[in-house]
């Protein structure tokens, strides 16, 4: 009883201590927050800073008292940021000033410039004897484990730079300035609309649209000769045709010119739109247009392009520098089939892509090419092919392609990563994988999911030949 009066009459001094305890502690955390450098995003813009004559103004309380503590702390903070950053005064100014002039063009030029610096800067993948690293799976193995024993092991980069490559203006901007010239004969040519309305004079310095729907389309078309296709910067949307987000230009540019549209904001024009599916900014583009090389192709060979054999479409599997040529997907629901000449021509033009890339940029890459191959229905106009997407596993730890779900496809890259990675896909399972059997009943459920109603949902249920 004497113990625990004694220990009820210092409670009021605990607390009290503890209270002041606290105090100090949240004190000394805001201070050093305040000392320590901000972090500044580097893929959205800075704001507009005020110039060296804006004159700093100083609120005066009601009680006549100038309340200039916090302001005498920010500026505390800021001379500590200058100081760490090694920027200050003048070089200070010009820095704000280089970046203020910024364009959606130099954004993006700025951000090409680092992923080559990033990914070319790396240590080539260590080269190891064939087998010499044992990958270790259950025997009936999901495409999830073997993706995890996939990275597990290094052989894929899942880097923010690999996943800045899944935005199609940004892989396009890398390709062209490592391919120079060459890039027209391999890719479709993309343009940011952000970029696109700036260059054109189309919007204000507000940001603003300054054109009406027939100034847009003339320089659409002047930009695009034989039309364009509008396509979301990253991924694919569920609205997405083979004509894009639009069936034609009217439809697009009635859109661009809603008040409420999802193309493009007037606050768009200095600050970059951050991509959802990444969940940070790559591009900072919403959306970019695209050439319509199936009407360029017809109009090139003076020729009018119907039915399903005007274009097709191959997806080609890559690793590093090499087309892993066994990774033949089977359509999950298409109509038109693709030939045996068609594929080894996608998988020939790829490689010859490929082959002008550096080693660097390429190093322990996954990626899936879709190959458009166009030709006119009687055959009688030589074949042309356009890379339209290269697809990267999005800087994750996860697919590069939805058809990994195929066992041929994951038989195929174990077989590969075999051969010029040095690694042994060990066990029964690495036998099964081998022999195109990884990832079966999983595949086995989605192939009966997507099959169409009718005769193809009856036979989808019959166990799938690897």
């Amino acid at each position: 009883m004497r113990v625990t009066s004694k220990v009820t009459k210092l409670r009021p001094l605990i607390a009290a201590l503890a209270i002041a305890m606290a105090a100090s502690l949240e004190l000394t955390t805001l201070s050093a927050a305040l000392a320590e450098p901000s972090v500044t995003v580097s893929s959205a813009y800075p704001k507009v800073a005020p110039t060296a004559a804006t004159k700093k103004i100083k609120k005066v309380s009601k009680n006549g008292r100038k309340s200039g503590r916090k302001n005498a702390t920010g500026r505390a903070g800021r001379r500590s940021q200058n100081a760490a950053s090694g920027v200050t005064g003048s070089a200070k100014a010009e820095v704000k000033s280089t970046e203020l002039r910024q364009t959606p063009f130099d954004f993006v030029d700025d951000r090409v410039s680092r992923i080559l610096r990033d990914l070319k800067g790396r240590p080539p993948r260590a080269r190891v004897a064939a087998g010499g690293v044992t990958v270790g799976l259950p025997m009936w193995t999901t495409k999830t484990q073997w993706l995890n024993g996939v990275y597990s092991r290094a052989l894929v980069d899942s880097s923010r730079a690999t996943g800045l490559l899944s935005d199609k203006l940004l892989m396009f901007e890398v390709a062209k300035r490592e391919l120079g010239n060459n890039s027209d004969r391999f890719l479709v040519r993309t343009v940011g609309l952000r970029d696109f309305l700036v260059r054109e004079g189309l919007v204000g310095d507000d940001g603003r649209l300054v054109a009406d729907g027939d100034k847009i389309e003339s320089s659409l078309f002047k930009a695009f000769p034989s039309g364009f296709v509008v396509r979301p910067a990253v991924g694919v949307a569920p609205r997405e045709t083979g004509k894009g987000l639009f069936a034609d230009t009217d439809e697009f540019v009635a859109e661009l010119l809603k008040s409420d549209t999802f193309l493009y904001r007037p606050d768009h024009r200095r600050k970059p739109v951050r991509s959802t599916v990444l969940d940070e900014i790559a591009s900072g583009e919403a959306v970019v247009l695209q050439e319509d090389v199936v009407t360029q192709y017809g109009s090139n060979h003076g020729l009018t392009l119907k039915g399903d054999r005007a274009w097709r479409e191959v997806r080609v599997h890559t690793y590093e520098g090499r087309v892993v040529a066994d990774a033949r997907p089977n359509f999950w629901v298409r109509n038109d089939k693709v030939t045996e000449a068609e594929i080894t021509n996608a998988n020939r033009f790829v490689s010859e892509f490929l082959a002008l890339l550096p080693a660097g940029l390429l190093s322990r890459q996954a990626w899936s090419i879709d190959v458009l191959v166009l030709s006119d229905a009687d055959g009688k106009s030589p074949p042309e092919m356009k890379i339209s997407d290269i697809v990267t596993n999005r800087g994750r730890r996860g697919g590069w392609s939805g058809y990994l779900d195929q066992p041929r496809v994951l038989g195929a890259y174990t077989r590969h990563f075999e051969t010029y990675a040095g690694v042994k896909f060990g066990g029964f399972a690495g036998y099964l994988l081998r022999k195109n059997a990884g990832n079966y009943f999983a595949y086995w459920g989605l192939r009966i999911e997507k099959s169409r109603p009718g005769l193809e949902k009856v036979l989808a249920w019959i166990p799938p030949w690897p």
